[in-house]
């Protein structure tokens, strides 16, 4: 779960980067045009790039964080399935076979 998270995380910090914004806040404001959320984009734009910028260096540092950041030990699907401590038993050869019966002295 880490894994993709993290994945997400740096994906959308680099759509969000503010050198990225010259192309894709155009784009963004034609396509929501005629609502609400497109005029305030295009009345808003230095509120936009700045939220971008800010969330931009968030999710590229929690994307990383959550990609190469420290491994917990329960991080498996299933916390329970912890591997138990398994000892190693020898079997002992019996003395005597049990087809053949024991010998007296």
């Amino acid at each position: 779960m880490r894994r993709i998270g993290g994945v997400a995380l740096t994906v959308t910090g680099f759509l969000a980067c503010p050198c990225h914004l010259i192309v894709t806040l155009p784009l963004l404001i034609s396509l929501l045009a005629g609502t609400a959320l497109g005029s305030f984009l295009s009345r808003n734009t230095g509120l936009v790039y700045t939220g971008a910028g800010i969330y931009f260096v968030v999710a590229l540092a929690l994307g990383a964080w959550f990609l190469f950041g420290p491994k917990r030990e329960m991080d498996a699907a299933c916390p329970t399935c912890a591997p138990a401590e398994t000892e190693t038993h020898v079997q002992e050869s019996p003395r005597f076979s049990e087809n053949q019966p024991a010998r007296r002295s």
